[in-house]
């Protein structure tokens, strides 16, 4: 056979330290912010449901498709984001593209962040309308290319990341309402997968965080699968614009649901969520510590509210030295060469979770301080 590279595959459930080919590490990746995806609730509940319900219902959910686990992981959802109702879908990358499809009809014209996310430039794609980009983060870039673009009675829908996956910046989503309040029937779409769980007064989101979260203009999906816990693409709303998305969408009648045991686990997630606000408060003190900690030594950080912190250097070689540095020193950081919004070098990503002990976290200020 010939050489392969480091598989670089986890042996343990993620978390602050990590087994990854047989050697543990101090983990300081991925996008479980809350640390609640290995907790033993979660187990339970997956055993509890296998053994009573199977792995799926082997059907769609207009199909009988439903089952207790999954409709209890819609209510906690629901109660999560203190909504009415919520839908779960097989995963958040859909969330947008459910969202377009049944709204695509007042749809005319779509506006996207230069650096969204690769799952809403798919379901850009796959709803067929004429696409803009604007500069990123940009209200002003935003209002120049509608006023460029739109035509006489179109309507425009925006597409935008609440928090950035690699950045951690929010979209100013005030501003972006403000440039659509000049048009009618406009919407602006907001995949907020970073920021469910981590941002607002209860864990809601970028739109919380903002104080936007009953604009009428506003459509939010994101996912379960971060610093939620769980698995799966969350979209809450009233009762009537649930039942409005899933009589319209392919999706609801058409896909095999959600593995019934994921559900379960799911459920139990967003229960941890909503029922111990201290993980959120842990980690809001975990991120100003990291930050504060990587200016004192000379880091070019900025002072945001979210987890996730790039570390940028003259180029990917460089990088990619520092990645295995520490990684020599028992400190894991992923180096992304590419993702979407990030520049021709990428970027090693930091992300900081609400159980890293402060030990942990002046390890890897003491291993960077030997190595940059």
């Amino acid at each position: 056979m010939p050489p392969t590279a480091p598989t670089r595959i986890f042996d343990t459930p993620t978390g602050p330290e990590v087994g990854v080919d047989g050697r543990r590490y101090l983990h300081f990746g991925g996008t479980g912010y809350l640390d609640i995806q290995r907790r033993g609730e979660l187990v339970d509940a997956v055993e509890r449901a296998m053994r009573q319900y199977g792995l799926h219902p082997a059907t769609s959910r207009l199909g009988f498709g439903d089952s207790p686990p999954l409709l209890e992981a819609e209510a906690e959802a629901a109660r999560f984001f203190g909504t009415e109702a919520a839908w779960l879908l097989p995963s958040g990358w859909l969330g947008a593209s459910v969202l377009l499809d049944v709204h695509h009809r007042l749809t005319d014209r779509l506006y996207l962040d230069r650096d969204a996310h690769f799952a809403l430039r798919d379901a850009a794609r796959l709803v067929g309308r004429p696409t803009h980009f604007f500069d990123h983060r940009d209200a002003a870039s935003l209002r120049a290319q509608v006023r460029a673009t739109l035509q006489s009675g179109e309507r425009p829908v925006v597409l935008t990341d609440g928090v950035f996956p690699v950045s951690g910046r929010l979209a100013p989503l005030p501003a972006y309402c403000d440039v659509l309040a000049e048009y009618d029937d406009a919407r602006l779409v907001v995949d907020d997968a970073h920021g469910f769980g981590v941002l607002g007064s209860h864990g809601r989101g970028t739109a919380e965080h903002q104080a936007l979260s009953a604009h009428p203009r506003l459509l939010v999906t994101g996912t379960a699968s971060k610093a939620l816990g769980g698995y799966g693409g969350l979209l809450p709303g009233t009762f009537e614009e649930i039942a409005r998305l899933r009589a319209a969408s392919s999706w609801f009648a058409g896909s095999t649901p959600l593995p019934t045991p994921v559900a379960a686990a799911t459920a139990a997630a967003l229960r941890i969520a909503r029922l111990e606000p201290e993980l959120r408060s842990r980690l809001a003190t975990n991120i100003a510590t990291m930050r504060r900690g990587l200016r004192d030594l000379g880091l070019p950080v900025e002072d945001l509210p979210t987890p996730i912190i790039p570390l940028v250097l003259a180029d990917g070689a460089a990088m990619q030295r520092l990645h295995e540095a520490l990684r020599e020193d028992g400190v894991l950081v992923p180096y992304l060469p590419r993702y979407a919004g990030l520049g021709p070098h990428g970027a090693l990503r930091i992300a900081v979770l609400a159980t890293q002990e402060p030990p942990q976290i002046q390890r890897l200020f003491d291993a960077l301080q030997r190595h940059l």
